[in-house]
């Protein structure tokens, strides 16, 4: 028997809110570092401190996207707007920083930031989980693709 679907209109609010409280997190995060490459680094320390944590179920957007596959689902469009908005920040962050290819720098840091909340999702606030260590792989992708 299929699971009943949410209605639309719940995943797209749901998911407008939490793209409000994202940005709002990624500014507080890194509204004290003084360069590009220091608010990268500063939002992947805020990141790993959050993906660690027991409060932190994974990517919102990435369940919706995930359970509602369906690209003309109002919630599945959200989420999708939303991971091509960071990459858009992330884009302009890197060309600042001198990222000698910031779309690739931009794809690197969001595929680590993605990876992190799905690491958040099977490891919990484990020992072991892998996104303890978030911060270091995107000082090294950053340091690969900038003058530092």
């Amino acid at each position: 028997m299929p699971l009943p679907r949410i209605p639309s209109f719940i995943g797209f609010s749901f998911l407008r809110e939490s793209n409000k409280e994202f940005w709002e997190y990624f500014e507080q995060s890194t509204k004290a570092a003084p360069t590009a490459r220091e608010k990268l680094l500063a939002f992947f320390a805020a990141l790993q401190d959050y993906v660690i944590s027991p409060a932190c179920y994974g990517c919102p957007f990435i369940n919706v996207a995930s359970e509602f596959p369906e690209a003309d689902y109002a919630g599945h469009q959200v989420a999708l707007e939303h991971k091509q908005a960071v990459r858009v920040r992330f884009t302009q962050l890197a060309k600042e920083a001198g990222a000698h290819r910031p779309e690739a720098l931009a794809n690197a840091l969001l595929l680590l930031m993605d990876g992190a909340y799905m690491a958040a999702r099977m490891y919990g606030a484990s020992p072991g989980n892998p996104a303890a260590n978030v911060v270091e792989a995107a000082r090294q992708v950053i340091d690969a693709q900038c003058e530092t």
